[in-house]
């Protein structure tokens, strides 16, 4: 404890019989100074007071309606952000249903479900939407075809349902968005987009696209916030198409069919909405609402009506509860003040000797900020001694740098009758940087501030300790692996988000009634008992295998770390358990052993690269060769799939050749892959592993490296025809193209069609917005060119904003017209660049001739020809030409 004089003064440096020498001498104001002691607290506390309730008459009328305002902006931008999420989705599979009419319309065979080229660019769609959208064919009598058909799944029957009739009503010569349907008993919901065909045969009239509703689902519940968020699709009509969380009954239900007049709530093309959840799950709310232009539905995100407020009444009731109690304390100590003023300065003196023992920083300093007066825990904190000078003597903690402002920064604060709450960081004794809380409220004589009394404390201990359990917190929470908390009886006590998961527990289930001996069997609880537990109360933890019973009562293998926390003041203890599911592993383990003897057999040192794949495309083995040139090791990819290693655009160059080869077909192929920005040209041979059973168990592929020779090729083959804007051929690759396809078409005698393509008001895009817009407007134009026409197709930018096409293979002359009608569509719908939405329009002049008969000087002459006509018939259409030689 610090000595302090005893010189008559009190702890706030007053004269002991200030009062009582004021009384006696009645000097001039007196009277006035008696009132203003009199009726001053009163007063402050009066405008404390009148402060408090209107900071409580402000939560209570203004802050709740900030917060409906709050929670409807962040609806509005959660259904913004949900509308393109979904518009995406449907924009990709109405343009698969295009994609697959087109190829339709342009081969015109009387059996397309045999043909290998529609089964692939079926797949390519599916793989393109992520597994959310399945492409089918509808046959007359109501059979749903998919390509290619799965081996011994029969096509689906949807005559009977809502969809089919759709089909049959009128509207559906466009996109039509169907009634959600099930391919069969049990299976998942899927919402149906279909097209009738452009050219149709062999009895299929439409093509539908199938939206996986429940992916769809999961994908809109990032967007419901809150226990009681939700995301809805409806179609114009009122039918519900999707909700996210699934609510039984709700998806094909008309939701306007009870309350016609909720209608004129939703014709605008954004806006919100308050319902009583009749038409749902009876919960009422308010959200927000967006429509999708183009496919007549609109989606909705709601959130229970008091979702935003229901943590706010809870603090409402506090805070009135708290006002109203330091209200009544307030005026009662009024009371007691005005009687007991000469009690309050023994009172002070009985506070000053309590400071020394308190164990805070205890402090006292004048108006200008002078520190007059510290306790022993204050000089403990700053390692002053008791005769050192405390007025400044902080600052020796402050850096250096910062002293000067922080010191006039103090200063001003000290000049203002306003308490602090501060938290500080400081240098400590010890040079290690510490964080200090500091609190003051002012002194106040008669109405004047003559100095200010506070508390320090160092915090910086508590900081990082709740730092840490935040961040250990979070990672419980992120962690796949299973996290739970026991009292040495086995109660749980915690458990993480992934363990609730696999144990089926809701996240806000009760964990009342449960114990250790629920999850796990007799023999590993005797286990956990005998040898686990004590290993770890003695070693502090444990870590080893063990198993625990998942929902279905069967055992799961897990790898666990058994942790012991004792609280040092009462010595009891809990048990933390780590585990994390080994079942794969061990499945992988087997595998891996089941196969080596088959991959010993493989020349290790073999100068090709050679790799064996089981029959689920996972890796069984692969060389030293094979692991150099792909950076990696044989033991870290052992057991895991071939995609995963290969990445998915390469994967899906290769998946065709393993396939095969799983089909016992050998392969011989030319492949390319991206190593680290480099590429890597193979030339790969897949062979059938054919074990002593006979039945293929893999694949097993050798592959020699043929980069450079390869690369070189490539080069100058692609630097001489590839235009370095949009990435089209050039006018020397169009004509290498041109040439080698008629050679081909004169073989064969069969149509090619050219087409000459003229941009319409291009110009003034690039006067008016400059070229670099002009520049995108070209690259947009290309990739519409290319999503338009088959891959196949030869297209190529011949300069400027002229393109040219080169269609082969046609079945007949009329089909150039319908390839050219469709650019015409695709090149006149709007642009969007940047912030700009341009809208322009083609010209088109195309010539077909036999392909016996083509003449490439006579076919370009033809199509520019025809271009010119179709510019001066008014721009925006096509003309052409079909030649036939005597």
């Amino acid at each position: 404890m610090c000595r302090t004089k005893n010189d008559g003064h009190n702890p706030l440096n007053m004269p002991a019989t200030a009062n009582d020498d004021l009384l006696a001498t009645r000097q001039p104001g007196s009277r006035l100074r008696e009132r203003a002691m009199y009726f001053g607290p009163g007063v402050a506390l009066g405008l404390v007071l009148l402060m408090l309730w209107g900071f409580v008459i402000w939560f209570a009328l203004v802050y709740p309606k900030n917060l409906l305002d709050d929670q409807r902006r962040d609806l509005a931008e959660s259904t913004k952000a949900a509308v393109l999420q979904t518009e995406a989705l449907l924009r990709d599979a109405e343009n698969s249903l295009r994609t697959v009419d087109l190829w339709l319309l342009t081969r015109r065979q009387d059996d397309p479900l045999g043909d290998v080229s529609l089964a692939q660019l079926t797949e390519i769609l599916r793989e393109t939407s992520r597994g959310l959208v399945d492409v089918m064919l509808v046959r007359e009598d109501g059979q749903l075809i998919r390509i290619p058909s799965v081996a011994g799944q029969p096509p689906s029957d949807v005559k009977g349902q809502v969809f089919f009739r759709q089909l049959a009503g009128p509207g559906t010569e466009k996109m039509l968005l169907g009634t959600p349907l099930r391919l069969s008993a049990g299976a998942p919901l899927l919402l149906p987009l279909a097209m009738r065909l452009s050219a149709p045969a062999g009895g299929l009239r439409q093509a539908v696209a199938l939206i996986d509703l429940q992916k769809l689902g999961e994908a809109h519940a990032n967007y419901a916030r809150g226990l009681t968020g939700a995301v809805a699709m409806l179609r114009n009509d009122g039918v519900a198409l999707s909700r996210s969380p699934e609510l039984p009954g709700f998806v094909g239900q008309d939701v306007f069919a009870k309350w016609p007049e909720r209608r004129a709530d939703f014709i605008e093309r954004e806006g919100f909405f308050i319902t009583d959840g009749n038409a749902s799950d009876g919960i009422r709310r308010q959200g927000a609402y967006r429509r999708l232009d183009g496919f007549g539905v609109m989606l909705l995100i709601s959130q229970g009506e008091n979702a935003s407020l229901a943590g706010y009444f809870q603090q409402r009731r506090w805070v009135l509860l708290l006002s109203t109690l330091i209200s009544a304390a307030a005026l009662g100590a009024t009371a007691v003040l005005s009687r007991l003023q000469r009690a309050t300065r023994l009172r002070d003196a009985a506070l000053l000797a309590t400071s020394n023992a308190s164990p805070l920083g205890l402090y006292r300093c004048d108006a200008q900020g002078r520190v007059s007066y510290a306790n022993e825990a204050y000089r403990r904190l700053f390692n002053l001694a008791a005769d050192d000078e405390i007025a400044w003597g902080w600052l020796a903690y402050v850096p250096e740098g910062e002293r000067a402002r922080r010191q006039s920064d103090w200063r001003a604060r000290m000049t203002r009758a306003e308490p602090l709450n501060l938290v500080w960081r400081m240098q400590g004794p010890d040079g290690a940087s510490m964080q200090v809380s500091l609190r003051t409220a002012p002194l106040l004589v008669d109405g004047r501030l003559v100095g200010h009394a506070g508390t320090v404390e160092d915090i910086t201990e508590r900081m990082a300790q709740r730092k840490a359990e935040q961040t250990l917190a979070a990672i419980f929470d992120m962690t796949p692996d299973y996290v739970c908390r026991i009292d040495m009886q086995g109660r749980l006590l915690y458990l993480n988000p992934a363990a609730r998961r696999r144990l089926n527990l809701a996240p806000d289930a009760s964990l009342a009634g449960l114990t250790q001996m629920n999850y796990y069997t007799a023999a590993r609880m005797a286990r956990f008992r005998s040898e686990i537990l004590p290993t770890a109360l003695r070693d502090g933890h444990w870590h080893g295998r063990s198993g625990v019973l998942g929902p279905d009562g069967i055992e799961i293998p897990i790898d666990s770390t058994v942790l012991v926390h004792r609280d040092p003041q009462s010595d009891a203890a809990t048990i933390s358990l780590i585990m994390r599911d080994i079942s794969d592993e061990l499945l992988a383990l087997r595998e891996r052993q089941r196969s080596e003897a088959m991959m010993l057999a493989v020349a290790q040192s073999a100068q090709a690269m050679i790799a064996v794949a089981d029959a689920r495309q996972c890796f069984l083995f692969f060389n030293d060769t094979f692991a150099e040139q792909f950076n990696t090791s044989g033991a870290a990819w052992m057991g895991r799939p071939v995609r995963e290693l290969l990445g998915r655009a390469e994967y899906v160059r290769c998946q065709p050749f393993i396939e095969a080869a799983l089909r016992g077909d050998r392969q011989l192929h030319e492949i390319r892959f991206e190593r680290e920005g480099a590429p890597l040209i193979v030339e790969a041979q897949f062979t059938p592993l054919l074990p002593a059973s006979g039945e293929i168990e893999g694949v097993i592929c050798l592959a020699r490296d043929v980069t450079v020779a390869r690369l070189e090729a490539s080069r100058l083959r692609r630097a001489s025809q590839t235009d370095p804007l949009t990435g089209l051929l050039n006018r020397s690759g169009f004509a290498l193209g041109f040439d080698e396809q008629l050679a081909q078409g004169r073989q064969h005698n069969n149509l090619i069609g050219l087409l000459y393509l003229d941009l319409d008001r291009f110009k003034p895009v690039n006067d008016q917005h400059g070229h670099p817009v002009g520049d995108a407007l070209l690259k947009a134009v290309a990739g519409r060119l290319r999503h338009t026409l088959r891959p196949q197709d030869l297209v190529a930018r011949l300069g400027g904003d002229e393109f040219a096409v080169l269609l082969f293979d046609l079945l007949k002359a009329d089909d150039a017209d319908l390839v050219a009608q469709k650019l015409v569509r695709a090149i006149g719908k709007p642009f969007r660049i940047d912030d700009l939405q341009l809208a322009i329009g083609v010209s088109i002049g195309f010539c077909v001739v036999p392909g016996g008969a083509a003449d490439m000087d006579a076919m370009v002459a033809q199509a520019d020809a025809k271009l010119y006509e179709a510019k001066r018939a008014g721009r925006g259409r096509s003309l052409g030409v079909t030649l036939i030689a005597a």
